[in-house]
């Protein structure tokens, strides 16, 4: 089976929180993926696809239950009002947090310019990389109009305030769900969890220039121990280089590579000049070829 997706950065096998969301469960349920990263789509809908044999499953939902059909199955262990719990959850999630995180990403006007276009235009072909990352943010911003512009919120302004706010109230309730437990049914993942981990870990890791929600988050360490925990266990290659002074450390390394290599080039030169200059190794003088006197003035046959 075979993921399209956007890839990673921050430490995370993937930015985008809907191919996160399926990143996650394939792990839980022991999917084994075969990943392409996109670098391209025309319509954000598009990602991530889901692609077996002749069927092409999209949206995280769909491309889920289609794992659940081929017995990758990460719910097994779910009373059936647990499974109701956990389709509402994943409702309130999508309706209260996920606005908030694309206003962040792809709205607000300092993140947009300084992080989400940067690194969506760096990672796609030119010269699609100067008109897609704005026809996403037109797409992502004509949805929050559509879905939270509505009476009486009649100002973006206004809008804005009771995204965040639903957002942070989000937040909140799932950190006294979660409350001390490693997940939120037990001590195995589930659905919910890969929800949960896919909208938040964007959030958690990404080095963002307006982090009003980011600090909400951070004030709730049981979730952000919830999606360190989930890097750790399941995405341990992502992980590793996952926290700023980490990925500070692995420059750090490589700069000092950089200068050790330059050093050992150096040396190699002058041992290589002190060989040359050696008597042992001097080349035997020859006798050059002088020029006849007839090569060393124009012939007097050629006239104007």
């Amino acid at each position: 089976m075979e993921l399209r997706c956007w890839g990673g950065d921050w430490g995370l096998p993937s930015v985008h929180p809907e191919s996160l969301v399926v990143l996650a469960y394939a792990k839980f349920g022991g999917a084994r993926l075969t990943l392409n990263p996109v670098d391209h789509t025309w319509t954000s809908s598009q990602v991530p696809v889901l692609l077996h044999e002749d069927d092409i499953i999209t949206q995280p939902v769909n491309i889920i239950s289609f794992l659940r059909k081929q017995r990758y199955n990460a719910d097994y262990v779910l009373s059936a009002r647990e499974g109701s719990d956990t389709l509402a959850y994943i409702a309130l999630l999508e309706e209260k947090l996920l606005p908030a995180l694309l206003h962040t990403f792809w709205v607000d006007t300092d993140n947009y310019s300084g992080v989400t276009r940067p690194w969506y235009a760096s990672h796609i072909p030119f010269p699609l990389n100067i008109y897609l990352p704005g026809k996403m943010y037109r797409e992502i911003l004509n949805r929050i109009l559509e879905t939270k512009g509505k009476p009486p919120l009649y100002s973006m302004n206004e809008v804005e305030a009771q995204i965040y706010k639903d957002a942070k109230e989000c937040l909140n309730l799932f950190s006294n769900r979660l409350g001390t437990a490693q997940f939120f049914f037990g001590d195995k993942p589930t659905t919910l969890d890969a929800f949960v981990f896919g909208f938040l870990a964007p959030l958690y890791k990404t080095r963002l220039i307006k982090v009003q929600l980011q600090e909400h988050l951070k004030q709730l360490p049981n979730l952000c121990d919830f999606c360190d925990h989930v890097l750790c266990i399941y995405f341990t290659e992502h992980a590793e280089g996952a926290s700023p002074a980490g990925q500070d450390a692995i420059d750090a390394n490589l700069q000092k590579l950089t200068q050790l290599v330059n050093k050992e080039a150096n040396l190699i030169e002058k041992m290589d000049d002190n060989l040359r200059r050696s008597p042992q190794n001097r080349p035997k003088t020859m006798k050059t070829l002088q020029p006849s006197s007839s090569a060393e003035q124009p012939s007097q046959h050629l006239s104007p």
